[in-house]
């Protein structure tokens, strides 16, 4: 016997929308398991919100299992997904609608940053407030800090329009734009044991505790961390610098926010030309949010020194 198949008449519910969200966010963290952060929900509960929407629509949206590799959308949940993507960018349209009709922009702009934003030499944050501040007055800032794994799902999740971080990977549903490039060297307190030149050889360096983020490594980074074995976690980056100074662990930097303490004497660099890769930062935004005047406004302002 065929199934029935259910159709979206009349208008949407919010419970309609709400499943649809789900579905959306499954979609681009790429299975259930990772969408558990972007939608703050458990497993178990976006099973049964994607089932209820696989039941309301009559069909089989996508192939999952408690892994993240087996998630496969089915046709039906491509083209799904597809006029998903469509719906957003004609609320998109419609809110610039909304706000080209406004005298001034209002709303609001929500801001997520790296922790060491103050500390990037080709990043000026408070002139870009400024200047941001001086172009819609009315505009209400949101500006929170984030690591670089956090960053990307609070931006995919809705809760962050806009935001700076390390492209390492490019997400279905976001888009990039390059800014600046910087690079990381290994580095340990004076006082650690490998800081002393002639003492150290590499195979040394690598037998130390390493503080380094849990989320994937930059593509053009990870033979370097995989070096180390003895690892502990320190996502954000003023966590991380802090357990370098200790003395207590080493690990990798951009150069820009050790200067300072090299300066001082507090740091050293570990086999500088062997232990050093680079990244590249980007201004991040989903791709349906690229013509909403808030975030347009952004990149129009936003002052990166080269």
């Amino acid at each position: 016997m065929a199934k029935s198949t259910q159709s979206l008449t009349g208008r949407l519910s919010d419970m309609d929308l709400r499943l649809l969200r789900v579905f959306r966010e499954v979609v681009q963290a790429g299975g259930l398991a990772p969408a558990e952060v972007a939608l703050n929900i458990s497993r178990s509960t976006i099973s049964v919100h994607l089932s209820d929407l696989e039941t309301r629509l009559g069909m089989q949206l996508c192939i999952r299992s408690r892994g993240r590799a087996d998630f496969k959308l089915t046709r039906e949940g491509e083209a799904l997904y597809q006029a998903i993507e469509e719906l957003d960018g004609h609320l998109a349209s419609f809110r610039s609608q909304v706000n080209a009709i406004q005298s001034q922009l209002t709303g609001q702009l929500r801001i997520v940053l790296p922790d060491d934003m103050l500390a990037m030499p080709h990043l000026d944050m408070p002139a870009t407030i400024a200047r941001l501040r001086e172009r819609a007055p009315q505009l209400q800032l949101e500006i929170k800090l984030a690591a670089p794994h956090e960053l990307e799902l609070e931006i995919l999740g809705g809760r962050a329009d806009v935001g700076i971080n390390p492209l390492h990977s490019r997400r279905p549903g976001l888009s990039y734009q390059p800014l600046f490039s910087h690079q990381s060297l290994l580095y340990g307190a004076a006082h650690h044991p490998c800081a002393s030149a002639g003492e150290t050889d590499e195979e040394l360096v690598t037998q130390q505790e390493l503080a380094a983020p849990d989320h994937a490594v930059l593509s053009g980074a990870a033979h370097l961390y995989r070096l180390f074995p003895q690892k502990s976690i320190a996502n954000h980056m003023a966590a991380r610098l802090a357990m370098i100074l200790s003395g207590k662990f080493i690990g990798f930097l951009p150069q820009y926010l050790a200067a300072e303490y090299v300066a001082q004497g507090k740091l050293v660099a570990l086999f500088p030309d062997r232990f050093r890769y680079q990244i590249q930062n980007a201004l991040t935004f989903k791709s349906s949010a690229a013509e909403q005047p808030a975030v347009r406004l952004f990149l129009e302002v936003l002052v990166v020194n080269g």
